[in-house]
């Protein structure tokens, strides 16, 4: 029952990733790859402020950063998680509440934490083009201590093609932006996410450093 459900939510949000596909002409980027390469969103949702920059400072890493305000965003959660579990501790102790109170608080605090965690564990994740292995991956570990992972693929950079900027229309009950993704686009067409955000003049500076050292074209769509 799960796994249908699941595969239903699964279908409703890629039918909506379809629906923003960018009507676009792929004879303007002159390469055969382009015309296979789908042209929609790869990722669903993003921000609409800026959590990733690329850092170029090291000769053979080239390594996209979480940047200081998704850091503080992170923080934030934590801190109110924090808070979550600390005052209703001291309450409890000071003026011995109920227990059930207790649970409820901690519970609360905790999901905020717990929260934080995910998204600091993820948004901090390096994602690295390694010029001395010759490869892009996304980890905290090199290429020869990975173990595969098809969540987080090990790419070799000589079938990297292209690089591609597309923009997502992301709606929720409060606000509404546009979230712009990097993606590699390789050989056969498929596509990888690299990083994903609302600030399109840092993502396009960032996209032709990236253009230069790896030697290949971007193809924004944005």
């Amino acid at each position: 029952m799960f796994d249908k459900i699941k595969a239903k939510i699964q279908q409703i949000i890629e039918q909506a990733r379809k629906a923003q596909a960018v009507g676009i002409d792929t004879q303007q980027f002159d390469h055969p790859v382009a015309k296979k390469t789908e042209w929609f969103p790869l990722k669903g949702g993003g921000s609409n402020f800026c959590t990733h920059r690329l850092d170029d400072s090291q000769n053979d890493l080239l390594v996209f950063r979480a940047t200081k305000g998704a850091k503080l965003f992170i923080g934030l959660f934590g801190f109110f998680g924090l808070l979550g579990v600390v005052i209703p501790l001291t309450i409890f102790f000071t003026q011995q509440t109920e227990w059930f109170v207790l649970l409820f608080a901690l519970l609360f605090g905790g999901i905020f934490l717990g929260v934080s965690y995910l998204m600091y564990h993820f948004m901090t994740m390096p994602r690295v083009f390694d010029r001395f292995y010759g490869h892009y991956y996304q980890g905290r570990k090199k290429p020869d201590e990975m173990k595969p992972n098809p969540k987080y693929p090990l790419v070799n950079c000589n079938d990297i093609v292209a690089l591609q900027i597309i923009r997502e229309y992301v709606r929720s009950d409060k606000s509404r932006y546009y979230s712009y993704e990097l993606n590699l686009v390789l050989r056969d067409g498929q596509r990888i996410n690299v990083v994903d955000h609302g600030k399109i003049d840092a993502l396009r500076e960032d996209a032709e450093i990236l253009s230069t050292h790896l030697g290949v074209p971007v193809w924004d769509a944005a």
